[in-house]
């Protein structure tokens, strides 16, 4: 082996080398990348869960009210109906709580004043 071939080998065994350490920096940002994604996928999962949450509470509340609607002078189902917790349910719903913190739709926040 001569000079000029150990100088040809050790070009290409620096060729190799970039290639190499560009390719890990390819797999190393591909894989940030997918851990971002799936971080973004898990918060979406949470948020999603905790949205039909809150249509399954608010659908229940409607049911509930539709089933004393439709009592019809029933004394069995009107007993069995809660007013109070109804009540409570719809001020607290009203006055921003349950889940709906900032966007209470213009219903009253402070001592029956409305919000502008």
């Amino acid at each position: 082996m001569d000079l000029q071939d150990i100088i040809i080998a050790m070009s290409a065994l620096g060729r190799k080398r970039k290639e190499k350490t560009r390719m890990k920096k390819f797999l190393r940002d591909r894989q940030a990348a997918l851990r971002n994604k799936a971080m973004e996928c898990e918060m979406l999962k949470r948020k999603k869960q905790s949205m039909l949450a809150k249509q399954a509470a608010n659908q229940k509340l409607v049911d509930d009210f539709m089933l004393f609607i439709d009592t019809n002078g029933d004394v069995k189902d009107a007993h069995n109906f809660d007013e109070k917790a109804m009540m409570s349910t719809i001020l607290t719903r009203m006055n921003g709580g349950g889940g709906n913190i900032g966007n209470n739709g213009g219903f009253a926040t402070d001592d029956g004043k409305k919000e502008a």
